[in-house]
C-alpha cells in the first residue's frame, strides 16, 4: 500500500495502517522539500504504484490528486471503528479511531470519517466529504460531494447538506443547506456563500429584491457571472413591495410578490437586495424572517483582488464590473460597489454602504454603515467615515465628516439643505 500526501493528516493515516497490520510500501508528495515522514521515505515522482490512499485533508486537493492518479485506491479503517455489516464504505475512504457507522449507511469514495464521528442509519455521504472529530449525523442525513462538517457538529435526522458546503464546528443543523453554503451556529445559519467549487451543475435558485434599475443591473450581472463560468444561478424573479405580482421586469422575469411572499418561500433560495438607498436596504434585510433565505456575494468576473489571502468579505455584497481592491481589505455585509471602484490598502468597510461608479477609497480609510459615496468621489487616506454620510459626486473628502450629514465639493464641506 502507498500513501499520496505527507502532511499531518498522513501521520494519522499511518497510525491507522500500522494498527491494521498492513505494510506501507512507500509515500509520495508534490513538495520536493518533504523527503521523510515518520521514518518513511517520501518520493516525488509517482510512476503508477498502487493501491493508494490519498492522505490529504483538504477535500478539493484530495479530489484533484485522485483525478490525476487514475489508479487503484484502497479504504483504510481503524480496528476500533464500529462498522455495521449492512453499511458500505467506498474505496479511498479513511475511517479513524472510534468512528461508528450504523446500519444501511452509505459512505462514498475518498471521504474522511474522523475520530469518534457517528454516522447513523441510512445516511448517504457522497465522495470527498470530511466529517471532523466527534461530529454526529443522525439518521437519513444526506451529505453532498466535498462538504466539510466541523468538529462536534450535529445534523438532525433527514437534513440534506449540499455539495461543497462548510458547516462550522459545534453547529446544530436543523434545516437543509444548499450547495456551497458556509454556515455555523446553533441553530446553524448560512453566513455567506462560496459558489466557486460547485457552480457547474447546481442551478441554484436566486431572486432579486428590488425591481428598479439596480435590480435590472444585478440581473444582468447574474447573467455575466453565469456566462463566465463563475456560477450557474437560476434567476426565478423579483420581489418588490411597490409593484404588483406578475409585473414583467424587462426580459429578466416577473415580480413574484412582496415581503409576505418572500417570507413564505419554503425551499432554500438565494436573494440579492438590489435597492440603492442604504437605509431602505437595511430595513428590507431586517424584515426578512425566513431562514430559508440566504445572501450570496454577487461578484462580477472582472473584479480584481491584489492579495486574496488578506481579503475578507461578509455576505450579500454586490460588486459590479471593473472594481478592484489591493491588500488587507475587509468588507462587511450588503454593500454595493457600482463599478470601477478602487479600494486601497487596509480599507475597512462596514455594512449597507453604496459606492457609485468611479469611487476611490484611499489607504487605511475606515467606513461605518449606511453611507453613500457619489460618482467619482474620493476619500483621502486615513479618513474615518462614520454612519449615514453622503459624499457628493466628484467631491474629495479630506477631513473626518460628521455622521448623518452631506458633504460636497473639493475639498468636501458640510452642506445644509435650506
Amino acid at each position: 500500500m502507498y500513501l499520496y500526501g505527507a502532511s499531518g493528516h498522513a501521520k494519522v493515516v499511518i497510525d491507522i495502517i500500522n494498527a491494521s497490520g498492513i505494510k506501507i510500501d512507500g509515500m509520495f508528495d508534490d513538495d520536493n522539500a518533504i523527503n521523510e515522514l515518520m521514518s518513511i521515505p517520501v518520493g516525488h515522482h509517482w510512476s503508477g504504484e498502487s493501491p493508494i490512499v490519498v492522505s490529504i485533508g483538504n477535500n478539493l486537493v484530495r479530489k484533484q490528486i485522485v483525478q490525476k492518479l487514475q489508479c487503484d485506491f484502497v479504504k483504510v479503517i481503524h480496528p476500533s471503528a464500529v462498522i455495521s455489516p449492512n453499511a458500505s464504505i467506498g474505496d479511498g475512504t479513511v475511517v479513524m479511531q472510534g468512528a461508528v457507522v450504523q446500519s444501511c449507511a452509505q459512505v462514498g469514495e475518498h471521504c474522511i470519517l474522523n475520530t469518534g464521528v457517528t454516522i447513523d442509519h441510512e445516511c448517504v455521504i457522497n465522495d470527498f466529504v470530511h466529517i471532523s472529530p466527534q461530529a454526529t449525523l443522525c439518521g437519513n442525513v444526506h451529505v453532498g460531494e466535498g462538504a466539510w462538517i466541523g468538529a462536534s457538529a450535529v445534523i438532525i435526522p433527514g437534513v440534506k447538506i449540499g455539495r461543497w458546503c462548510t458547516i462550522g464546528a459545534g453547529s446544530v443543523v436543523v434545516n437543509d443547506m444548499p450547495d456551497g453554503a458556509v454556515a455555523y451556529g446553533n441553530p446553524c445559519r448560512i453566513k455567506y456563500f462560496d459558489y466557486s467549487l460547485c457552480c457547474e451543475n447546481t442551478g441554484s435558485p436566486i431572486a432579486i429584491y428590488g425591481a428598479g434599475g439596480l435590480g435590472r443591473e444585478v440581473a444582468g450581472g447574474i447573467q455575466r457571472i453565469n456566462g463566465a463560468g463563475k456560477g450557474n444561478w437560476n434567476l426565478v424573479g423579483f420581489y418588490d413591495d411597490s409593484k404588483p405580482a406578475g409585473s414583467s421586469i424587462s426580459h429578466y422575469g416577473d415580480v413574484l410578490g412582496g415581503m409576505d411572499a418572500l417570507n413564505a418561500v419554503d425551499e432554500p433560495m438565494a436573494l440579492a437586495i438590489a435597492v440603492g438607498d442604504a437605509r431602505i436596504r437595511r430595513d428590507i434585510y431586517e424584515r426578512i424572517s425566513n431562514d430559508k433565505i440566504y445572501f450570496p456575494n454577487l461578484i462580477a468576473p472582472s473584479f480584481r483582488i491584489l492579495d486574496p489571502l488578506t481579503f475578507k468579505m461578509g455576505q450579500g455584497n454586490i460588486i459590479q464590473d471593473s472594481c478592484s481592491v489591493t491588500c488587507d481589505i475587509e468588507i462587511g455585509d450588503f454593500n454595493v460597489m457600482n463599478g470601477s471602484n478602487v479600494l486601497g490598502h487596509d480599507v475597512n468597510m462596514g455594512n449597507f454602504n453604496v459606492l457609485m461608479p468611479g469611487v476611490r477609497l484611499s489607504g487605511s480609510v475606515k467606513v461605518g454603515d449606511c453611507n453613500m459615496f457619489g460618482v467619482d468621489s474620493v476619500v483621502l487616506q486615513q479618513i474615518k467615515v462614520g454612519d449615514n454620510v453622503t459624499l457628493g459626486a466628484g467631491s474629495v473628502l479630506m477631513t473626518k465628516p460628521k455622521d448623518g450629514h452631506t458633504y460636497i465639493g473639493v475639498p468636501a464641506k458640510k452642506f445644509d439643505y435650506k
